[in-house]
């Protein structure tokens, strides 16, 4: 524990610190602590054995940053009126990927509609909304392919078996 000072320095006569009380340089009655925050033996050894720990005495590290494993959403009869039936609905189609349905025929009926479309500027954020997102999607679909290409790479050089296979697969997977 530290000692924090009030009152000058401790050579300038009395002095007390938030711990204990010296006069002229010596310990009152009023305080069983040294006069010198140096001076307990059980302070400066606490100090020592956190400066010179060979191991750090506070260690945070992510295990999967930027990912939530538990999940984000709470599904109650607070807010669902059927939560059993909810969360059964969502092991199977997620949110995005409802959404993503709806917006894919919420798109093809505005496109249907064409010029007799309303002129609402709703319509036009919606499709622009749209193009951003099938953007994002295409983006993502050609990193997913760059990282499959260095896997691929990598089976190559250390598993050519199953490299020979995986391309086989592929090969006729593309082909149908």
């Amino acid at each position: 524990m530290g000692h924090s000072w009030r009152g000058g320095e401790p050579d300038a006569g009395p002095w007390m610190c938030s711990m204990c009380i010296v006069e002229g340089g010596r310990m009152t009655a009023d305080s069983p602590n040294p006069p010198w925050p140096g001076a307990d033996p059980a302070a400066w050894m606490r100090l020592w054995s956190t400066m010179f720990s060979p191991v750090p005495q506070s260690l945070t590290q992510p295990i999967l940053p930027g990912w939530t494993v538990a999940p984000v959403l709470n599904i109650t009869s607070g807010n669902s009126s059927s939560p059993q039936t909810e969360a059964e609905i969502l092991q199977r189609h997620s949110y995005g990927r409802q959404l993503g349905r709806i917006a894919d025929a919420l798109e093809a009926l505005v496109e249907e509609r064409g010029e007799e479309a309303p002129a609402d500027q709703r319509f036009v954020q919606f499709i622009e909304m749209k193009k951003e997102i099938d953007t994002i999607k295409l983006e993502a679909a050609g990193e997913r392919v760059d990282r499959l290409r260095a896997d691929l790479v990598a089976l190559k050089a250390s598993r050519p078996a199953e490299y020979r296979r995986l391309r086989d697969e592929l090969r006729r997977a593309l082909d149908d």
